[in-house]
């Protein structure tokens, strides 16, 4: 009987110590770590429907229509009691955001968000900060995966889709292009893809077809500062003073110009087009700014005037994604006989902040100056639904100045609008 009951005693304790080391373990299991994000508990993503499809499905849970792109989703499920668990699409701190129960989720789509590990997601529980913060903070959210990846989208890859941009640039960028029906459609243009503000006049709209273009440019003499009254003879015209900024360095287009191209059917990456002026008719030519660097040769800054001739255009292009980003690509090409190497990327998602990037670099050449153009333009400036709708950033070009070193050309404000998805890739 003592040895029945000593056996019964050691089975008690341990069965006890069973049940202690498994409850520790599921309590570290649930503890939230800063260095694993499907630990958090309270947690923000900024979302695009890109990305994964989950993104998309929780849309379909929560009942949103239309469908957004890309928003911003926060998850709190810290409370011990899970009835006052919850998700908000947008700002929690907008009062007009949409708030709803975390059960109104699918378990499965609930699993996925927890388990995302992106650069997007955001712990927003508190957490502790030390010296080296302010330096490794934003560093420690970067996911060496996601710094460079490849393209998600058929439209980025696809020699007859490559046009359809729903990002409509104020001055100068990829065209904004809406299609009709997927490979048909049509596209404008606000400058050329590699012009800055206030650098060109050209304005522009195509027709696609296939990977085929052809279209109509003209231009708003207001698009370029600085413009004399009526006609003149360039050659009879005293120096001009120089403005706050440079009014040089700029490309007037033709009165009436015709652009033709197409895009190689074995993938997105090389584009070539003809461009060929019809009507030269000028008015309101630039004035004319001095160089001041002693040239005798070119006693004025240089501006590319194109009233006259043909010419041969490319892109070499390659399409992935950098940080997450929408439509980004790296370049090399030839536009009104310039060359251009540069980097565009929309939407980049990097420490929290989400933002557009655009960087050209125009070859000396004889009919004008180097030229750097630098756009950083931040989004998520609205709130709900408009929250990736608009970006704003400033738009600076740098180049040759008048003494012959390296000034700033134009600095400005630029600007996006997102204006959706035009077309569901199943």
């Amino acid at each position: 009987m003592k040895v029945l009951t000593k056996t019964r005693f050691l089975l008690l304790i341990f069965a006890m110590l069973t049940v202690f080391l498994f409850s520790v373990r599921s309590m570290a299991q649930q503890e939230e770590r800063p260095d694993n994000p499907t630990t958090w508990k309270y947690f923000k993503i900024l979302a695009n429907a890109d990305d994964d499809s989950v993104f998309s499905k929780i849309q379909d849970d929560l009942n949103i229509d239309p469908k957004l792109g890309s928003y911003t989703v926060i998850v709190n499920i810290l409370d011990p009691n899970s009835a006052n668990w919850y998700v908000v699409i947008g700002d929690e701190a907008d009062a007009t955001a949409l708030r709803f129960s975390w059960t109104q989720i699918k378990k499965d789509n609930q699993d996925k968000l927890i388990a995302w590990t992106g650069a997007n997601k955001e712990n927003l529980n508190k957490k502790k900060y030390n010296y080296g913060s302010v330096f490794l903070d934003a560093i420690k959210k970067i996911r060496v995966k996601e710094i460079i990846a490849p393209p998600k989208k058929e439209r980025e890859i696809i020699s007859t889709t490559s046009y359809i941009n729903p990002y409509f640039n104020f001055f100068g960028g990829d065209p904004l292009g809406i299609p009709l029906k997927k490979s048909f459609g049509f596209s404008f243009q606000f400058g050329t893809p590699y012009s800055g503000p206030f650098e060109t006049d050209l304005v522009g709209a195509n027709f696609h077809l296939l990977g085929a273009k052809v279209g109509i440019t003209t231009r708003i003499k207001e698009f370029v500062l600085k413009h004399a009254n009526g006609y003149f003879d360039p050659t009879g015209l005293p120096g001009q003073a120089n403005s706050t900024f440079g009014n040089y360095n700029n490309i007037v287009a033709p009165r009436i110009g015709l652009q033709a191209g197409y895009v190689l059917p074995f993938g997105n990456f090389f584009e070539i087009s003809y461009f060929a002026v019809i009507d030269t008719a000028e008015w309101d030519p630039l004035l004319l700014v001095p160089n001041q660097n002693g040239d005798l040769a070119q006693p004025y800054m240089p501006n590319i005037i194109k009233n006259q001739g043909s010419y041969m255009n490319f892109e070499l292009r390659y399409p992935f994604r950098t940080f997450g980003s929408t439509r980004a690509k790296i370049y090399v090409a030839k536009y009104f006989g310039e060359i251009h190497i540069g980097y565009m990327g929309r939407e980049l998602r990097l420490a929290g902040s989400v933002f557009d990037l655009r960087l050209d670099y125009v070859v000396d050449n004889p009919q004008r100056n180097w030229q750097f153009l630098g756009e950083i333009y931040i989004s998520n400036i609205a709130e709900g639904f408009g929250l990736n709708s608009f970006a704003l950033g400033p738009s600076v070009r740098l180049t040759r100045s008048q003494a012959g070193g390296i000034g700033i050309v134009t600095a400005m404000l630029n600007a996006r609008f997102k204006l959706g998805d035009f077309f569901d890739e199943k």
